[in-house]
Formats: C-alpha cells, sequence, structure tokens
C-alpha cells in the first residue's frame, strides 16, 4: 500500500531543472530577506558614520538658524526656522534614502538574479479567502519569521545590558567629566553594540540564507508521477516515442531490403557485415551501394538477398571497408574499382549459369 502511495503522490523528489525554471517564470524565487536587511541596516550605519560631519555641519546650520531667528517677528520666524528644518531633513535624509534603495536593490539582484515576474500583480481569488489568511498566520514560514525576531530581539536586549552594565563604572563618572571624555564613551559604547549588532544579524542572515533554499526546494518538491507527467510533455509520451521509432525502423528495414532485391550482388564478411551494390551499365555510372548493415540487419540482407536470387559473395577486406566509407546511395570509391569490378563479373557469370 505505502509503495502504490510512494509511486502516486508523494512529493518525496527533487524538483527538475525545468520546475524550478516554472517557479522562477512566476516570480517563486528562493531569497533571504535577513540578508537584505542586515546589509541594509549596515549600509546606513556606514553611510551615517561615512557622513558624520556632513551631518554636523547640516546641523549646526539649522541651530545657527534657530538662533539667528530669536531676534525676528515671530511668524518669520517660524517660517524661516521651519523651511530651515525642513530643508536640513531632505538634505540628511536623502543620501540615506538613496543609498538604502541602492544596497537593497543591489542584493536582491545578487540573490534573485534579472527576474520580470507579472504573474504576482495578478489578482488572486485565494488572497480574498479568510480561510487561507487564517492558515498562512500559522503557518511554518511565518512560525519560523517569529522565531528569527524573537531571537533577534533578545539578543539585541542582552547586547545592550551587557554593554550598559560592563560600562557602568564609565557612565557613572560621565556627570564629573569633560563633553570631550562624555563623547569618547558614548562613541565606545555605540561601537561595541554596533559590532555584536552586526555579529548578531550577520549570524542570523546566514542562517536564514540555507533555511530558505532548503525550504525552497522543500517546497518544489515533485512526486514520481508529476515527474513522469513533465516527461510527457517536453519529450513526449515514452510509449509514443518508442512506437515511432519502431515504426520507422521498420519502415528503414522495408527500404533496405526493397534496395536488396534490386541489387546486383551482396558482399559479406560473411556473417557480420553485408553491403548491397547495384550496377546496371548504361544507367549508373559506377557501382552503388544500395544498403549496408552489421549483425542482426547484415543476416536479413543475406537472407533477402538468398530469398531474391542475389549472388552473395564473401569479401572480408571488401566488405569492410565499404561499409565502413561508403554510405548508402553513394558511388564507390576508386580504391574499390578493381575489387568491386572482379566481383561484379563473378556475379554476372553466376546469373549466366542460372540461365
Amino acid at each position: 500500500m505505502s509503495k502504490q502511495k510512494n509511486d502516486g503522490g508523494d512529493k518525496t523528489e527533487k524538483p527538475t531543472a525545468k520546475r524550478i525554471k516554472d517557479a522562477r517564470k512566476e516570480g517563486d524565487v528562493h531569497k533571504s530577506r535577513e540578508l537584505t536587511s542586515t546589509v541594509l541596516v549596515l549600509a546606513w550605519l556606514l553611510m551615517f558614520w561615512l557622513l558624520m560631519p556632513y551631518v554636523v555641519a547640516r546641523l549646526q546650520a539649522l541651530f545657527a538658524q534657530v538662533f539667528s531667528a530669536v531676534s525676528r517677528p515671530t511668524d518669520m520666524a517660524l517660517h524661516a526656522t521651519f523651511i530651515e528644518a525642513l530643508s536640513t531633513l531632505l538634505w540628511i535624509c536623502a543620501p540615506l534614502l538613496l543609498a538604502a534603495c541602492g544596497v537593497g536593490v543591489l542584493v536582491e539582484f545578487l540573490q534573485v538574479g534579472p527576474i520580470m515576474a507579472f504573474q504576482r500583480l495578478k489578482p488572486m481569488v485565494s488572497r480574498l479567502n479568510p480561510a487561507e489568511g487564517v492558515k498562512k498566520i500559522f503557518s511554518q514560514e511565518n512560525l519560523v519569521e517569529l522565531v528569527k525576531s524573537i531571537v533577534k530581539t533578545g539578543a539585541l536586549f542582552g547586547i545592550l545590558v551587557w554593554v550598559v552594565f560592563s560600562m557602568m563604572n564609565q557612565f557613572l563618572m560621565l556627570p564629573f567629566g569633560q563633553p570631550a571624555a562624555v563623547a569618547a564613551a558614548h562613541w565606545q559604547g555605540m561601537l561595541r553594540i554596533g559590532i555584536w549588532v552586526a555579529f548578531i544579524f550577520f549570524f542570523v542572515s546566514a542562517v536564514d540564507a540555507f533555511y530558505q533554499r532548503f525550504a525552497y526546494v522543500r517546497k518544489l518538491r515533485m512526486s514520481r508521477r508529476d515527474i513522469r507527467q513533465e516527461l510527457k510533455d517536453t519529450e513526449g509520451d515514452p510509449y509514443i516515442k518508442g512506437r515511432r521509432r519502431q515504426l520507422h525502423q521498420e519502415w528503414a528495414q522495408r527500404n533496405m531490403l526493397a534496395a536488396v532485391r534490386k541489387s546486383s550482388v551482396v558482399v559479406t564478411n560473411p556473417t557480420h557485415i553485408a553491403v548491397a551494390l547495384i550496377y546496371e551499365p548504361g544507367e549508373t555510372d559506377l557501382p552503388i551501394v544500395a544498403a549496408k548493415g552489421e549483425d542482426y540487419e547484415a543476416e536479413l540482407i543475406r537472407k533477402e538477398a538468398e530469398e531474391a536470387g542475389v549472388p552473395i559473395m564473401q569479401n572480408v577486406p571488401l566488405a569492410r571497408g565499404l561499409h565502413e566509407n561508403i554510405e548508402i546511395e553513394d558511388f564507390i570509391t576508386a580504391e574499390f574499382f578493381e575489387a568491386v569490378a572482379e566481383v561484379l563479373r563473378w556475379a554476372e557469370s553466376v546469373r549466366s549459369a542460372r540461365g
């Protein structure tokens, strides 16, 4: 019973190249969102660090504008301050947003490559089904996402607590320190947090990338029935292909045997090779190889020649040479003229003796 079931619909086989290609055309590809978000966050941090002098300069210009607006009328001061604050916000956020967009697109492209799948944009009735929505909420995919979120949140909280407690003595001395020392302590704490956050995020991303690959292959698994159906769709039904091959062989054999019946002589090996030659003085300039074959086909040629009364001569070198060098319906070449002429004279004498 289990064997019969396994031969049917159980999806136990790895997906074929065609299955993966079809899924890709529909926009179904494997990628790690964790890897994208990790690289994105790190790119943001790197850009913020590189743009720190620029950000500080823009903020200083904003504060200078605010302080200079104190002496102006309230309406004018508020308007000028709002315009300057909005401009500062845009000029600070624009490079970060552009970098995020560029990095996000690049990471996605490196993961999945070039793909245009408009099927994803088509409306699907199943998305409006509440039962399908509830099923998706409690799906394994969402469960994995929940576990990843818990792990990252717990790791971030643990890192924050560890950094704060490890630098507690420095933090307690900050109210009595110089501004430079305060800034250095804060920078040291942020650097520790950033390094550990990057490590945790990269670890989660690496695990997620392997898992997404595994889950993608498992989702596309096929049953043996699916594979057989795919073979039928791509290469045709094996039975039909076999029948077509059989009919072609039968047709070729009929043509071959018809050519043997019309031949002038058959040269054999004597058992493994047979070559039928046709020569009609005045009609053919040179002798022609009408048919040739090895083993089973050679036996068919000999039997057909015997039934048709075609003379058969054993000549091992000539039979092998004609079979290897001359194609069917081609004239013999000069190297075989003398040997073939002797065979044809012998065949003519045999027919003359028969009367």
